[in-house]
């Protein structure tokens, strides 16, 4: 078996607070590929959905449904682009179900902060 070097970095939260699984804020998720030479980073793009960019590049959509399942649509390669391969597929679909997908927007949790201290 061929194993292949990454580094993983996840944002956190300041605020702490318990969450269910449905309803966990999600964070930005970056990962280096040691073999490839390049990072990938997976971001929140909406409530239910996030972007998977490579070197800064997007290369689809994901949506994660919270039970494992996880779908994708894929951005057209440009002529420039290195064409996405199975390899950046395993990667999006590796992320996307096990850190999930969207996140709450900022006001939304700074409004949830603010009620959780009130009385």
């Amino acid at each position: 078996m061929l194993c292949h070097p990454f580094s993983l970095h996840s944002a956190g939260a300041r605020c702490r607070k318990r969450f269910t699984a449905r309803e966990a804020p999600r964070y930005r998720v970056e990962v280096f590929s040691g073999a490839r030479e390049c990072r990938y980073l997976l971001v929140p793009d909406s409530l239910g959905t996030s972007r998977l960019l490579r070197d800064e590049r997007l290369l689809g959509v994901f949506t994660s449904s919270g039970d494992g399942r996880v779908s994708a649509d894929w951005e057209a390669a440009g002529e420039s682009e290195r064409a996405r391969d199975p390899y950046d597929g395993s990667v999006g679909y590796g992320l996307a179900a096990a850190f999930g997908t969207g996140a709450e927007p900022m006001w939304q949790l700074t409004l949830n902060a603010a009620l959780d201290l009130w009385p």
